[in-house]
């Protein structure tokens, strides 16, 4: 890494490490888990991390092979191996993540260079990396987004640095970077278009395609082997070989597209510092020729939300103003025959075949992060200095606080089923007593290390004696809870609960209309509340 990109870089890099490393023993959140099994697994077998079963939040709940459940290949299940080594970790999972955060601040900045940026509008994109709400958030994670991002921005750079140069390392990396990339987000592979556009270069004015040369391609013809030949040789040997493709299709929910589309449109705006820069900059253009655009977008938004939405007039608006932001974008490429806006512009839309998936949060977004700072930068670089100087403090500091937010919120509503998993569930299990538990997300992790049992329609089933956990918030499937109610009602006994009624933020409540990590919850990342936060209860079978 060359002098100039760590200079550029360091701003960004310091800003990242004095966010998160606070936040570094925060408990394991959410999807966390289901990372963490298959990295336990690994140790055993590491070629197969999914090869193992567990009872997720399937309906009916019953054990299941992780491979059927989890669309996603093995990098980060390896990158969660020395966590699990260290008797799960926390700490070096979340080190692991603000590591990919560092990698991918830094490849925006190097790919900003090469582009063509000066060294302080490089600097700039990095900022814009480091103070992405959800690329924060998502750090003090223990999921595969921060990864995905990371390798996706370096893999382009590196092709950008081979479609320049032709070093045989840059070639290698670039094929190997784009070919792993995949394998943490399966939609990342849209990235091979975004890179096909960078090396054909100016191909809206000349003949790029051709002038390239056919060595310039060679890393995006290997990468997608590089892709199929890992997808194969790990996946789970009960499973077929393109069991992850099959996977991923199997949750295509074709009436979630509608919803979806305007959860994209808004992230574009509260997640990922955007819309709103965008806008200060290009305010007088847009105020003049998109605003019927943005009543027209604004309206068909509601007209979608309107049905299942209480604020779908809000959403409207956002999704409208998101929507115009990124018709912007592409239409003054178009109309100034941009080769480069068009590229970074249709990079942001890489996530969008994702909303035919079962859902689409914020974080899918994130491996188009770089592409947004990269096209605010150089949107700053055509303005004055002066005017950088405060869109992008604004920018960075609005997007550092919510970031910090939705940390807070998901570290209180993660630790409190850590919490409980050690007040309710470890004591018991040391002091002889079967304790089993329902519920998932991270609490299914603290639980099963304390040696609890989890609850399915399979058997074994708790029994009298048996001491039984139960969670308000965590999501469980329906026929679990029928079946408990069913089985157990005229039988317990409350002997101690862990609750938290506490005044704070809410990542995952849809009575607030916030899900950070599921937009099925709600559209917004992070929301104030003073209702229940989540309440585990410990009750005794008679």
């Amino acid at each position: 890494m060359s002098r100039t990109v760590l200079r550029s870089a360091a701003p960004a890099l310091a800003l990242a490490i004095l966010v998160l490393v606070p936040f570094r023993e925060s408990a394991f959140t959410i999807d966390d888990t289901l990372f963490l099994f298959e990295a336990r697994h690994a140790l055993a077998d590491p070629l197969h991390p999914s090869a193992l079963e567990t009872v997720w939040s399937a309906d009916p709940p019953v054990p299941v092979r992780m491979s059927q459940i989890l669309p996603n290949g093995p990098v980060m299940a390896w990158l969660l191996v020395p966590s699990v080594l260290a008797n799960g970790s926390e700490t070096i999972a979340h080190l692991a993540e603000l590591a990919a955060l560092a990698l991918a601040i830094a490849a925006t900045v190097a790919l900003a260079l090469r582009l063509g940026l000066a060294p302080r509008w490089a600097m700039c994109s990095g900022v814009l990396v480091a103070a992405t709400p959800v690329a924060l958030a998502m750090a003090g994670t223990a999921m595969p987004d921060v990864p995905a991002m990371a390798l996706g921005v370096a893999g382009l750079e590196r092709l950008v640095a081979w479609r320049d140069e032709r070093r045989v390392h840059q070639g290698v990396l670039a094929a190997l970077l784009l070919g792993l990339a995949p394998l943490a987000r399966s939609h990342v592979i849209m990235l091979l278009g975004v890179g096909a556009l960078l090396v054909a270069g100016d191909y809206l004015r000349d003949a790029g395609w051709r002038r390239a040369g056919w060595t310039a391609w060679l890393p995006l013809a290997v990468a997608p082997v590089i892709t199929v030949a890992i997808m194969v040789a790990t996946r789970d040997p009960l499973g077929s070989s393109f069991e992850l493709a099959r996977v991923a299709a199997s949750f295509a929910k074709v009436g979630q597209v509608p919803r979806n589309i305007v959860s994209f449109a808004m992230h574009w705006v509260l997640a990922i510092p955007l819309a709103l820069p965008w806008v200060l900059i290009r305010r007088g253009s847009i105020a003049r020729r998109w605003w019927v655009l943005l009543l027209a977008t604004g309206a068909a938004a509601f007209l979608l939300e309107a049905w299942q939405n209480p604020s779908a007039l809000a959403s409207a608006a956002i999704a409208g103003l998101g929507a115009t932001v990124l018709f912007d974008i592409l239409a003054v490429a178009w109309n100034r025959r941009e080769s480069m806006q068009l590229t970074l512009g249709l990079w942001l839309l890489t996530a969008l075949p994702v909303a035919i998936y079962v859902h689409l949060p914020s974080k899918y977004l994130l491996a188009s992060a770089p592409a947004a700072a990269l096209l605010v930068a150089r949107a700053l670089a055509e303005r004055s200095t002066a005017t950088a100087r405060w869109i992008v403090p604004v920018t960075a500091v609005a997007g550092i606080a919510l970031g910090v937010a939705i940390l807070r919120a998901d570290a209180a509503f993660a630790g409190l089923g850590r919490r409980a998993a050690a007040e309710l569930v470890a004591p018991n299990v040391a002091a002889g007593r079967r304790v089993w538990f329902v519920g998932n997300w991270g609490f299914q992790w603290y639980a099963e290390r304390a040696g609890g049992l989890t609850v399915s329609l399979a058997e074994p089933s708790p029994a009298a004696g048996d001491l039984l956990v139960t969670t308000e918030k965590t999501d469980v499937a329906p026929a679990l809870k029928q079946m408990l109610v069913a089985r157990y009602r005229e039988r317990t006994r409350l002997i101690a609960t862990v609750a938290d009624h506490s005044p704070g933020g809410r990542v995952m409540d849809p009575e607030l209309g916030a899900g950070f990590f599921s937009n099925a919850w709600g559209n917004y990342p992070w929301a104030w509340g003073d209702d229940l936060l989540d309440a585990f209860e410990l009750w005794r079978i008679e």
